[in-house]
């Protein structure tokens, strides 16, 4: 194995990527990461990813540090995307905005010599001039970023796997049966614009009623914007993947419209991740565990009809957890459901501008923030 070729910070210079720094970057980490697409494949879905109403017209930025003197050098890579969140503290509720941080990578030749580093202060200063917070999703652990200033928030999840009959392989596997199928109706990607919106309100509401509790609580806005970058993502793979097929089901409503659930298809992983589930408050608690069992036995017909294996939930509250036992209980031999923390992968990380600290609570902390 080659040796990095050591350098310094002096040797090195920050900028905004040019649309040739991006796809470089791009060629870099997709030997990384673009498996199993190819790196053209890879490339592309980043270019559309790019075009999507969250990330168009500057919200999404990339950031590059090359060689000094040599732009086509690049020795580290990330982008930001900008999005509005809603801050609550002293018992004042605003909008504001904050960062999700992605795609952090350096080229190999230049690993061990604290570049990534140097391109995320860099990139820090950027972000605090137009921004409240930053946040992103560790794949290497807690302590890393945590040295950086960004502090380390829960990581808990469900997930809820299909055991096929043992007469069956994998490929040949049957989907699983909802046991009220009446109870909900599958979603397309063009209803839940009006979702979010309402979603929005719900949120904004629980905002303005936070007490006074010497906390900062914090949450990004659920949007249509967030939602279809991440249908977008998984749309384009299918393509690529599936022969042009792609599901249209990007989530349910209970028949009431009481409750909903938005989701997307990991193909890689082999998951059905949950985006987020929205229960009204003026419902029950009772009624809201109802929807939410109905709702996730949903996404695991939707998950197993594409062959795919889980159906994964983010930092799920009691009455989702208690919505997953449900679900479970009503298919006992069909599904394994467990509950677990995440210590190594997609750790929620937030660093408030200016490195300020304060005592914080990372409301809604789904799979829909993830970036």
């Amino acid at each position: 194995m080659a040796q990095p070729m050591a350098i310094t910070a002096a040797d090195t210079e920050f900028c905004e990527a040019t649309p040739e720094q991006r796809e470089l970057a791009w060629k870099l980490n997709g030997a990384a990461w673009a498996r199993p697409m190819s790196i053209e494949t890879y490339v592309a879905r980043e270019i559309h990813l790019s075009e999507q109403e969250l990330t168009k017209d500057g919200s999404c930025k990339y950031w590059v540090l090359h060689l000094k003197g040599y732009p086509r050098q690049i020795i580290a890579s990330c982008e930001t995307t900008r999005k509005k969140v809603l801050i609550s503290e002293n018992g004042v509720s605003r909008e504001g905005y904050g960062y999700g941080i992605a795609s952090v990578y350096t080229n190999p030749d230049y690993r061990r010599q604290g570049m990534a580093a140097t391109l995320l202060r860099h990139v820090q200063k950027a972000m605090d001039r137009d921004s409240d917070l930053s946040v992103l999703y560790s794949d290497i652990g807690r302590q890393y970023y945590s040295n950086l200033g960004w502090h380390v928030f829960p990581s808990e999840e469900v997930t809820l796997t299909y055991i096929p009959p043992a007469s069956t392989s994998g490929n040949e596997a049957p989907a699983l049966q909802h046991t009220q199928p009446d109870s909900i109706r599958y979603l397309r990607l063009e209803e839940l614009r009006t979702l979010c919106e309402v979603d929005e309100l719900h949120l904004s509401a629980r905002f303005d009623r936070f007490p006074t509790d010497g906390k900062r609580h914090v949450a990004f806005l659920p949007s249509f914007a967030q939602m279809s970058w991440q249908v977008a993502r998984a749309e384009f793979v299918a393509g690529k993947l599936l022969n042009g097929k792609a599901p249209e089901n990007v989530g349910a409503i209970t028949s009431h419209g009481r409750a909903w659930i938005y989701w997307d298809h990991d193909w890689k992983s082999k998951k059905l991740k949950v985006l987020k589930i929205v229960t009204v408050l003026e419902s029950t608690q009772q009624q809201r565990i109802h929807d939410i069992r109905v709702l996730v036995e949903a996404a695991l017909v939707e998950a197993t009809t594409w062959g795919l294996e889980t159906v994964l939930l983010w930092n799920p509250d009691e009455e989702t957890a208690l919505g997953c036992k449900a679900v479970g209980d009503a298919h006992p031999h069909d599904l394994d459901v467990v509950f677990d923390e995440r210590i190594d992968d997609s750790i929620p990380s937030l660093r408030w501008a200016g490195g300020k600290h304060t005592d914080t609570v990372w409301e809604d902390n789904y799979y829909y923030g993830w970036c």
